[in-house]
């Protein structure tokens, strides 16, 4: 495979809608693994491992809406806060680091968790794809979530971020 120049080609490379998380982190050289075996409570982690590279792991027991958001999540963390991972980050089900997992990662704090948060956001449903599929025609919070591959609490807060509001969107119900 041809090596990308930036992250800005990865993305283009795998463009959804659905973004194909997979591809972008394994374009990266991040391991995956979507059937990790992580307490309950634990959505994800992210782990340094000995030869310098990255993992990534969800958990297997989450639906793969919530293990795609947990994938871009924990890549937000590779992006942006590399230099804070130390030995791993594991997140719960409310994206913070708790005792409970792996990683119990005091540098990484709820600011971090925010902007991993508000990345996992802007990749997986990035605002372009989003106008396009509105104005495509008869689409709901709903739709777009499957459109998307997303749950439909991070759709709806995406959407109320880029400024649309339910009169914005069609109800395909009716």
């Amino acid at each position: 495979m041809e090596k990308m120049n930036s992250f800005s080609e990865i993305l283009r490379e795998h463009q959804g809608p659905p973004v194909n998380i997979e591809g972008i982190i394994r374009t990266l050289g991040i391991e995956l693994d979507k059937r990790a075996d992580l307490a309950d409570e634990i959505s994800g982690q992210i782990e340094r491992l000995n030869d310098g590279k990255f993992k990534i792991s969800v958990n297997r027991k989450d639906h793969y809406y919530r293990q795609r958001f947990t994938m871009a999540h924990e890549l937000g963390h590779y992006i942006h806060h590399m230099h804070l991972i130390g030995s791993g980050v594991d997140d719960n089900r409310a994206y913070r680091s708790v005792p409970a997992g792996n990683y119990y990662n005091t540098r990484i704090t709820s600011a971090e968790e925010t902007e991993a948060n508000r990345f996992a956001a802007s990749i997986l449903m990035p605002a372009r794809l989003i106008m396009d599929a509105i104005e495509s025609g008869k689409v709901d919070s709903k739709e777009l979530a499957k459109i998307f591959q997303v749950t439909a609490k991070p759709m709806m807060i995406r959407l109320d971020g880029l400024g649309y509001s339910r009169a914005d969107l069609i109800d395909v119900a009716k």
